[in-house]
């Protein structure tokens, strides 16, 4: 843009309009510059103010855009940009256009700020040793690799190269507001960069930090929020009184009412509202909405915590040098409290206070609960639960990114080789128990947690029963695909040969969202360290590759299994052979999908219906209750159960029929 000094005339002009400067040949306006629009404003140093035509709506009232009652040092004004009622200064900022600026205390920035970038956070582990700098392209895989890959030095040094030229690069000798940013009604910001179309209003302070915003999905943050070295990612919305000390907040995060974090990282769709979290590692989808709820020295993913959820990391003996991992899919019930060290297996449920140390991450899918001071789990009860069937249906529906680029690289899938991996190791351990604990023994230790001797095989039945209706129902889909691919029946099986070319198909690991067999996340690790990975964007890819290679990772992993489970490889499969899986497939899924049925039906049960019809008659008490709830003839959930039943079996039948004619 070209920018002309002031003529003495305007000048004049300006300073009849109560106008003053350090230096008015520091002042350069561009054309169509109306300097009526300049107002009781101030200028020291270098200023240059674009186009002042146009409005914007402040409050509901349509103001035109300008200068005024403002001050302004070093800063480059865009066309068509408000800036007026600043408490102090607006300094060394470039100011994009149609930026709105109203009723501000403070927008000021320092040379060479990196505006939150370089921050290390010490996540995990509160006394430190798991440190991840945040960076604005920080994703919840690269977040990961620094905070829990620490066994390589060569690893870690090579990391931290590529991390520390992303925070050079960050550094700015004037901060930004982008284009279509509102700032109103402000107290100090600032060192932060403020992103495209982002709206800031209300905030008390904030420090040190950056503000991504998309046109797509533009970032709020809101009233009463003060937040020190932090990073906001886009389509976020943090408001209502959040304190952040030292945070990242990733993509359509929302979070407000008073949370408060410090040193924690909040990736894709977390909420966040009421409690607190420190040293928090909380991957997808971590969701905490209730007071008096802390969570502490953890790392977490699609997890719910209850109202009260608390963990201690203190023994009072060497700091809080301890941490927890519950795996993806948990849940904490109302007060339930946890002592670190603990690693809670995926997709289980902790109900009650646990005052041991649990190690139970080979018993996925659990009910984990406290009786008289002692921890007690079912395992596996959590398959037959329609909680679980609601969980893995309304992830996927509920990402609320939408901006171009979604930085967290997410697998949905409830079952997948990690889950069905533990669930292997679980029901062989289980089996195990059953086979060599007496029967007059009432309970076996177990990581920890008291478990029954009656439910030893009853949780290694639920376990077969989820493990055959995923391996056996993706091979049915793979087999349906490679029939239509290739009709000759000897090429169609040939076919089904993996391709992906692993020499472990059975160690799997979720790194933050991202599932993928650890001989591939051992590969990454052996090509950053040995300087193969010379940027953070090629390491974005190589983790895009992950992503992208989950399914032929996971059809080697299933043909692998299928081997060890039934004896026989897939290239070998007969039509016979194929039938009968059909057949025990339908048998499994069928029994696990009954258990789901019932468990759904209860929610209609006489408990359900002690608190409707208050003073009223048993029938009025049933129309109260069938007014509120409905009935499971109406109810939604359980009619898609029921007409699952249906889709079951017309699946078996459809693709015997596949198999009859090929």
């Amino acid at each position: 843009m070209a920018y002309t000094q002031l003529s003495d005339s305007q000048i004049v002009q300006l300073a009849s309009q109560g106008c003053t400067a350090s230096d008015w040949s520091g002042v350069s306006v561009a054309a169509g510059c109306d300097l009526t629009r300049i107002v009781r404003s101030k200028f020291f140093g270098t200023v240059r103010i674009g186009d002042t035509s146009g409005s914007h709506v402040v409050d509901g009232v349509e103001l035109p855009s300008g200068i005024y009652d403002a001050a302004l040092a070093n800063c480059d004004v865009g066309d068509h940009v408000r800036i007026s009622r600043i408490g102090s200064v607006v300094s060394n900022y470039l100011i994009d256009l149609d930026v709105l600026i109203e009723d501000v205390a403070a927008l000021v920035a320092d040379n060479d700020a990196t505006y939150g970038n370089g921050v290390e956070l010490e996540t995990i582990n509160e006394g430190g040793g798991r440190g991840v700098k945040i960076i604005n392209d920080l994703t919840s895989q690269t977040a990961y690799l620094q905070g829990m890959m620490r066994h390589s030095k060569a690893f870690n040094e090579k990391l931290q190269m590529l991390i520390d030229a992303k925070v050079n690069d960050s550094r700015q000798e004037q901060g930004g507001v982008a284009q279509g940013a509102r700032i109103l009604h402000c107290g100090t910001i600032r060192n932060v960069n403020i992103g495209l179309k982002a709206y800031v209003h209300g905030v008390q302070l904030l420090e040190n930090g950056t503000i991504m915003s998309c046109a797509e999905h533009p970032t709020e943050v809101g009233e009463g929020v003060q937040a020190r070295s932090f990073i906001i990612a886009e389509g976020a919305r943090v408001e209502s009184g959040a304190m952040l000390d030292k945070v990242f907040v990733g993509q359509a995060v929302k979070m407000g009412k008073q949370f408060s974090a410090e040193n924690s990282l909040f990736f894709a769709n977390c909420e966040a509202y009421h409690g607190e979290a420190v040293s928090l590692f909380a991957g997808p989808y971590t969701v905490t909405h209730h007071k008096s709820t802390l969570l502490i020295a953890g790392l977490f993913s699609f997890y719910n915590a209850g109202s009260g959820t608390n963990q201690s990391n203190h023994m009072y003996k060497l700091g809080p040098v301890h941490q927890g991992v519950l795996e993806r899919g948990c849940k904490t019930g109302s007060f339930s409290y946890l002592l670190f060290e603990a690693h809670i297996g995926a997709f289980s449920v902790v109900i009650g206070k646990h005052y041991a140390n649990l190690d139970l991450s080979n018993l996925p899918f659990s009910y984990i609960s406290e009786e008289e001071g002692n921890s007690k789990i079912v395992p596996g009860m959590n398959l037959v639960s329609v909680g679980t069937v609601r969980d893995a249906e309304k992830w996927p529906k509920r990402d609320g990114r939408k901006a171009p680029d979604r930085r967290d690289l997410i697998v949905f899938d409830v079952f997948s080789p990690y889950t069905v991996e533990k669930m292997r190791r679980g029901r062989d351990e289980l089996v195990s128990l059953s086979e060599r604990v007496p029967r007059e023994k009432i309970s076996v230790n177990y990581g920890g947690a008291q478990l029954s001797r009656l439910l030893l095989k009853k949780g290694a039945k639920f376990y077969s029963l989820a493990i055959t209706k995923y391996l056996l129902g993706v091979l049915m889909e793979k087999v349906k695909a490679a029939l239509q691919a290739h009709p000759e029946w000897n090429e169609a099986i040939a076919a089904l040969k993996p391709s992906a070319g692993l020499h472990d198909p059975l160690a799997w690991t979720d790194i933050s969202g991202l599932i993928t067999p650890q001989e591939r996340l051992a590969e990454l690790e052996v090509r950053l360290a040995g300087g193969a990975i010379v940027s953070y964007e090629q390491l974005l890819s190589e983790c895009k590759s992950l992503y992208d290679g989950y399914r032929a990772d996971e059809w080697q992993y299933i043909a692998e299994v299928f081997a060890r489970e039934y004896g026989v490889s897939v290239e070998n499969l007969t039509k016979e052979k194929l039938l009968a899986a059909a057949e025990e497939w339908e048998s499994a899924s069928l029994s696990l999908h009954g258990m789901i049925l019932d468990d759904s039906k209860k929610e209609f049960g006489a408990f359900a219906r002690i608190g409707y019809g208050l003073d009223q008659t048993e029938e009025g008490l049933q129309h109260d209750f069938e007014a509120v709830r409905g009935t499971i003839e109406t109810n939604a959930v359980v009619q898609k159960l029921v007409s699952e039943a249906a889709a079951i079996k017309e699946r078996k039948e459809q693709f015997k029929s596949i198999i009859a004619a090929a």
